[in-house]
């Protein structure tokens, strides 16, 4: 499928990470030089912070718990509507203004060669890729009734309690797999005045594509093209052509 571009999308979080199978310790104290360019070069906004992570654990006289300083690298876009974050542990960016997939892939691609340039032995346990969708601000019969832009596939269970008492919250979940590739799919009516009776329409497409198994991590560029490949099939089959043309009007 080719990659499909809305004009006013609904789209509130755009998530892609990817987890490290050991730390890589030279980050807690340095950034490299040649990553640090590249990632200012679609991140200009630099700022580094001091984190603690706690473990706990169980033993002979009870719960133990210990703190541990970590360094963590963030960098901005010139309106803070991204954001990249690189750990000992992992890497990941977060949009709140998605623009394409391809200047996604392209951020997320440069940084993850330049990580590999630099710490050759680094393999990821863990890629993900998300697209968190809330549709609202739509005319509707009324705010259970989404038939007008929601595949009338997802909506069995909506239409089971349109003559009910007043619905507070109707959320479901689908795990699916591809491959190497799981999917979590999350669906339906969240509700952001929980627990009072849903009066203001809102309806939730929140796609996860990740692998779980260890990989080099460069190979995690060949699985963000097949996570966002499942990720907008599942979309499109979610929604009707009066969302799209909702979403591609001027």
């Amino acid at each position: 499928m080719d990659t499909i571009c809305y004009k006013r999308p609904f789209l509130k979080q755009v998530i892609v990470r990817a987890d490290f199978i050991a730390p890589i310790s030279a980050l807690e104290k340095t950034l490299p030089p040649k990553l640090a360019k590249v990632a200012s070069l679609h991140f200009p906004i630099s700022q580094p912070t001091n984190g603690i992570a706690k473990q706990f654990q169980f033993g002979p006289t009870g719960m133990q718990e210990s703190e541990a300083p970590f360094k963590q690298w963030n960098f901005f876009g010139k309106q803070r509507e991204k954001q990249l974050t690189l750990a000992s542990s992992f890497v990941n960016l977060i949009y709140t203004r998605y623009t394409t997939y391809e200047d996604m892939k392209e951020h997320f691609s440069v940084v993850v060669r330049e990580i590999a340039k630099a710490f050759p032995d680094v393999r990821a346990s863990r890629f993900g890729l998300r697209f968190i969708n809330i549709i609202e601000e739509l005319r509707l019969v009324s705010p259970i009734n989404w038939e007008e832009y929601i595949a009338p596939e997802l909506l069995g269970a909506s239409n089971f309690f349109l003559t009910s008492p007043p619905m507070t919250r109707l959320m479901h979940v689908a795990e699916l797999q591809s491959g190497d590739i799981d999917v979590r799919f999350q669906f339906g009516m969240p509700n952001p005045d929980y627990p009072a009776v849903i009066k203001r329409p809102q309806f939730v497409l929140d796609m996860d594509a990740y692998v779980k198994t260890s990989h080099d991590l460069v190979d995690s560029l060949q699985y963000i093209e097949q996570a966002h490949s499942l990720i907008q099939d599942l979309f499109e089959r979610s929604i009707t052509d009066k969302l799209r043309r909702h979403m591609n009007a001027k």
